[in-house]
């Protein structure tokens, strides 16, 4: 490990001598310092990567790449990545969609795992999402902070996509300019859609003030089910939960069942753009998506949300708690046109609007079969 210290001041490019580190697997431990990366770093089965607290690993100016990957064209079991900061430089980096040379801007990647397990860390700035996990089995990812500028758009959070069972997602905390955490059976990976079923998960834990999303599930060709999210806190100018699907593939069955929501403590954020941070959240929206998306969000757009088209199984609204300061048009929970839910059960669900007229806590423009409520006010 000595030979780390050369590398540790952030002058000199460690790829090499950390992917040697790598390549050796099993206990890997990165002390105080800044470790600038030009390639991706790939782990692979039976590796635990732990940085100290003061360690930081930053990608190169104009290096436009992923930061660390697994090695998807095998199984990989056992791999665990904890602590330290991963610095994603975003403002240094560029996506790029050209087949051979395909950057999204995805920091941390992990593909085709079995007990997988990403803990007390912080992802500074990514050019696009910060965690991004797909065909996965038994994962656990907790105790992270997201330290973005909110200079790009779609830096999402931890963003699951399909095949992936058997998953607790914990304790996830700082605002993200798209998804704090996104459940996606079927989406873009590297250019391609890849799809899968989603089940056996839980969500605990989301914590943010202006955020866009909390908890964004989609599925769209493939089916979720047996997910629980619970614990969800803070302002956010789009949702709090979401059930999409985006037409992500035209004309394919969508199906949500046995989804839980245990605890949704969350409003929408006012937009007062005192800060860079705040500013930079509106301008790459509106940049995106067009001028004044940012504020019809923070307007119209619900707690929880069932995207049009959405078709769901059993779903159960638990603890649901809105206390409104902004100045929005926005419903708590809204079932939008061409929504069919065939159980839906709503269980101890208030809200009051400090600032502006109270707005309905359910707007149902779909079809529910059975309502069961209880304690709502």
């Amino acid at each position: 490990m000595n030979g780390l210290t050369v590398f540790s001041d952030g002058t000199l490019d460690a790829t090499e001598a950390l992917q040697k580190l790598l390549d050796g697997r099993g206990y890997i431990y990165l002390p105080q310092g800044r470790y600038i990366i030009s390639k991706p770093l790939v782990i692979r089965g039976g590796t635990c990567l732990s940085l100290a607290p003061q360690a930081a690993v930053k990608l190169a100016d104009g290096a436009n790449c992923m930061m660390l990957i697994t090695d998807h064209t095998v199984e990989n079991h056992d791999i665990t990545v904890e602590g330290g900061v991963w610095d994603g430089n975003c403002s240094m980096q560029a996506r790029c969609y050209d087949p051979e040379k395909y950057f999204y801007g995805t920091a941390l990647q992990f593909l085709n795992t079995f007990d997988l397990t990403v803990r007390n860390l912080t992802v500074k700035d990514p050019e696009a999402f910060a965690i991004q996990i797909a065909d996965a089995e038994r994962f656990t990812v907790e105790n992270i902070t997201f330290d973005f500028n909110m200079m790009k758009p779609n830096m999402d959070g931890v963003h699951v996509q399909g095949r992936a069972r058997n998953g607790y997602i914990r304790n996830i905390k700082g605002a993200t300019n798209d998804d704090m955490v996104a459940l996606n059976c079927d989406d873009g990976l590297n250019g391609k859609v890849y799809s899968g079923d989603i089940e056996n998960i839980e969500v605990d834990g989301v914590f943010a003030e202006n955020g866009y999303t909390a908890v964004r599930l989609l599925s769209c060709g493939s089916r979720m089910r047996n997910v629980k999210i619970s614990n969800i806190f803070g302002t956010y100018r789009f949702n709090g939960v979401s059930f999409t699907h985006h037409n992500i593939i035209p004309g394919a069955p969508v199906w949500f069942d046995n989804i839980t929501l245990d605890g949704i403590y969350a409003s929408k954020a006012p937009q007062t753009y005192e800060t860079e941070y705040d500013r930079n959240a509106r301008d790459s929206t509106d940049g995106t998506y067009g001028e004044g998306v940012n504020d019809w969000a923070v307007r119209t757009q619900s707690i929880i949300w069932f995207a049009p088209g959405v078709k769901c199984g059993s779903v159960t609204l638990r603890n649901v708690h809105r206390i409104e300061e902004a100045q929005t048009e926005a419903v708590t929970i809204d079932i939008d046109t061409d929504v069919e839910i065939e159980r839906l059960y709503v269980d101890d669900a208030t809200q009051r609007f400090v600032n502006c007229p109270e707005m309905p806590l359910i707007r149902c423009r779909g079809e529910v079969k059975k309502l069961i409520t209880n304690a709502i006010e």
